[in-house]
């Protein structure tokens, strides 16, 4: 049975429902308010588990209530947790997410948290039985030595570009599976355009498999020296935090069931629409026969 194990970000949301955004310094009464796990390659693991390749989460933790409840949610979904390391003493990473049901979109503060970089924290092992290594940019010195011990031992390595991180330049050239946003495939290479930016990319990391998402437009991938377009499927907004990462799980699925990147990108695009007309970035039902029938 395929396996697919992740790292980085974990990250415990408190997701605010409001009508609008509140005005500066004033008060505003929240429509909903709930926790949820998040964070991109926490979320990627979840849809990989729901449908139906095994997933595992793997680094550190911290020790207090809200590490708690993430490897809870974890479990809750199927991502197996035996390999995570609880550091003792450090805070984890949470986000507070204003959702505006005016606007269809999210606004996110974050707390990074304390805990650290340190690839003691990981355990390499789980890697041996994956086929596939997915990562998001976070905890860069832990990223690069699992993205290492992949390729040494011929596992894919996949990585949701999401955030210009520092250094993120020295994770890249392990990556076999580039899926950068269009805002970080525009800002690493400095291109004003995508298809001039996937060119760039190409040329100087020559990953397995390119592909760069644009939202609502969305995307392009490289094949076989032609750059083309997918489309992205329209549906009446209620949430989109969450779809991106919903479209990297569904991605990675797809890959390794064997379908080609231009089926992947419509599979993945098809669940991350199906994701955005629901709240929440892991509550909402979704099963490998729903996903099937989306893209049928």
């Amino acid at each position: 049975m395929s396996k697919i194990v992740g790292l980085g970000a974990c990250v415990l949301d408190t997701l605010i429902n409001c009508n609008k955004y509140p005005t500066e310094d004033t008060k505003l009464k929240a429509d909903s308010i709930f926790l949820s796990g998040g964070g991109p390659v926490g979320n990627a693991l979840v849809v990989i588990s729901k449908l139906g390749v095994t997933a595992e989460v793997l680094g550190g933790f911290g020790d207090d209530a809200s590490a708690n409840y993430l490897i809870s949610d974890f479990n809750r979904y199927g991502v197996l947790t035996d390999n995570v390391t609880v550091c003792r003493g450090a805070s984890s990473f949470t986000s507070y997410i204003v959702l505006s049901e005016e606007a269809k979109t999210r606004t996110c503060v974050f707390d990074r948290g304390t805990v650290p970089d340190d690839v003691s924290n990981v355990k390499l092992s789980a890697v041996d039985t994956a086929d596939i290594v997915h990562l998001d940019g976070n905890y860069l010195n832990c990223a690069i030595s699992l993205a290492k011990y992949a390729k040494n031992k011929g596992v894919l390595v996949s990585l949701d570009a999401g955030g210009l991180y520092k250094d993120i330049d020295k994770l890249i050239p392990y990556v076999d599976v580039l899926i950068p946003s269009a805002e970080f495939a525009l800002g690493f290479t400095g291109k004003t355009d995508i298809k001039s930016a996937i060119l760039d990319l190409y040329s100087k990391y020559t990953p397995k498999v390119l592909v760069v998402t644009d939202g609502s437009n969305g995307g392009y991938y490289y094949e076989d020296g032609n750059i083309l377009h997918y489309d992205s499927v329209k549906v009446n907004a209620v949430d989109t935090n969450g779809a991106g990462d919903t479209f990297h799980g569904a991605f990675l699925v797809a890959l390794v069931n064997g379908k080609s990147i231009k089926d992947c990108c419509n599979y993945a695009s098809a669940v991350a629409g199906y994701k955005v007309g629901f709240k929440g970035a892991r509550t909402y039902p979704l099963t490998k026969q729903i996903a099937d029938d989306l893209v049928k």
